[in-house]
């Protein structure tokens, strides 16, 4: 379940994130509107390879499942962060402080 959990409140965040304004920098033109959707079916998909191994070794009771769902949960996890860091900056999206 908790596998499930972080696929899908990632594919939530990456769908909310197309909507987040990008910011255009001087220097170069702006993103195009679709900017932000290949990132989010790269990582949206490749999440898709440690949550299947982690569906598929819940159910192992062997001394080496636990470490391999150990290593399928650290991949899930950075996928999403990468994830959702390259969805956010692919469009120009900027962190705006206060002048």
């Amino acid at each position: 379940m908790p596998t499930i959990m972080v696929v899908v409140v990632t594919w939530a965040l990456m769908l909310l994130a197309q909507t987040v304004p990008g910011v255009c920098a001087l220097a170069r033109p702006c993103p195009e509107p679709d900017a932000r959707v290949a990132p989010a079916l790269l990582f949206g998909g490749l999440m898709m390879l440690p949550a299947a191994g982690l569906i598929l070794t819940a159910w192992v009771e062997r001394g080496w499942a636990w470490w391999v769902r150990l290593a399928l949960y650290v991949v899930l996890i950075g996928l999403a962060v990468a994830g959702l860091g390259a969805v956010l900056f692919a469009g120009g999206f900027t962190i705006g402080f206060p002048l």
